[in-house]
């Protein structure tokens, strides 16, 4: 194996768990702390097993008023930001990206922190896609209460940590997000899956283009989640599956590879995509979660084993603490900045 793929969170994670298996203890558990420096599915089930805090260095953006003074300035940008404003998101982001064209670092972060401020949180997303940036995470991971999905959560009963994650997965924020499959809005709902469950809960429905409504899709989709959960004893991560692959195709997995430990199920699913998308659900879920809590449950707790009843968390649930080990590079890297919203199965 080449040496740039041993440096692959996955690959270390397994070499990890090999070593405890055949007995090299210290092996192990060096191989397990590199891991659980970097703020990822991988490095969150290795701080686990080390039972040590999930290692997250939150950046904050320094407050520049004239620099944000010089941006507003600008007619490009003051258009993007109008379009956003009367709903029209697409003709908005052409001008964003026009007139942002070759800036540098520091005025990418300060326009993506001036989009989210308006509720335009899609831009962080896309723009703070590297290196420090991805510190910034009350920027790449929004809590946009406006929209209710904490509330709706709750109401469908499911944990809202785990529809936050579902949600930037699936689309970015775009609250327009469209599928190739039509799959539509922040939720990536297909019509007539969102029409069935608006019938199955006694939701208002209001045909396709209400899905690009974020507190419709928001409704729809968290209550759907909770039917994925419900078909699989509530455990957030085969749900996560399903919402991707669809619910058939997590049956006929089970069937054939249904006795797994969770991680391992994981990384045998044989889509690529399914597999990539479970990880980042589950490690944007963790996140949230300190975005909402200022900790986490532990990783290894949301990865319940097949089979076993899972429910939300609840006061005695245990929960993780955060801390920052280091702001190095390596640290910094967090899990995929801009998830597509091509390729989503539901």
């Amino acid at each position: 194996m080449p040496a740039s793929q041993q440096q692959d969170g996955e690959w270390q994670y397994f070499r990890a768990r090999a070593l405890a298996a055949t007995g090299n203890a210290e092996q192990a558990r060096r191989q397990f702390a590199m891991l659980a420096d970097k703020p990822t599915f991988f490095g969150f089930l290795a701080a686990d097993q080390l039972q040590q805090p999930y290692a997250i260095c939150p950046l904050t953006l320094a407050d520049d008023p004239q620099r944000e003074q010089q941006l507003l300035s600008q007619p490009g940008l003051r258009r993007a930001f109008e379009l956003f404003a009367v709903d029209l998101p697409a003709l908005a982001r052409r001008e964003w990206t026009q007139a942002l064209q070759g800036a540098d670092e520091v005025t990418l972060r300060i326009a993506a922190d001036l989009a989210n401020r308006r509720g335009w949180y899609d831009r962080a997303v896309f723009t703070l896609s590297s290196g420090e940036a991805l510190r910034l995470y009350d920027l790449r991971f929004p809590l946009a209460s406006q929209d209710g999905l904490v509330a709706q959560a709750e109401q469908a009963g499911i944990e809202p940590a785990w529809a936050y994650g579902i949600l930037r997965a699936e689309s970015a924020w775009m609250s327009d997000a469209h599928s190739g499959a039509d799959a539509r809005g922040l939720m990536q709902l297909l019509p007539s899956t969102a029409a069935l469950v608006a019938r199955r809960n006694g939701l208002d429905w209001g045909g396709a283009a209400s899905l690009y409504d974020p507190s419709v899709n928001i409704a729809l989709g968290t209550r759907y989640l909770a039917q994925m959960a419900q078909r699989f004893d509530g455990s957030p991560w085969l749900a996560s599956a399903a919402y991707n692959a669809g619910p058939n195709r997590v049956d006929q997995w089970l069937a054939a590879r249904g006795t797994l430990a969770p991680a391992l199920f994981v990384a045998t699913i044989p889509f690529k995509e399914t597999r990539e998308y479970v990880a980042r659900v589950m490690a944007f879920s963790v996140i949230y979660d300190w975005r909402l809590h200022g900790n986490a449950v532990p990783l290894t707790v949301r990865m319940s084993p097949i089979g076993q009843p899972h429910g939300p968390p609840g006061n005695d649930t245990p929960r993780r603490a955060i801390s920052c080990p280091s702001v190095t590079p390596a640290a910094a890297s967090s899990a995929s900045a801009a998830p597509s919203t091509a390729t989503s199965a539901h």
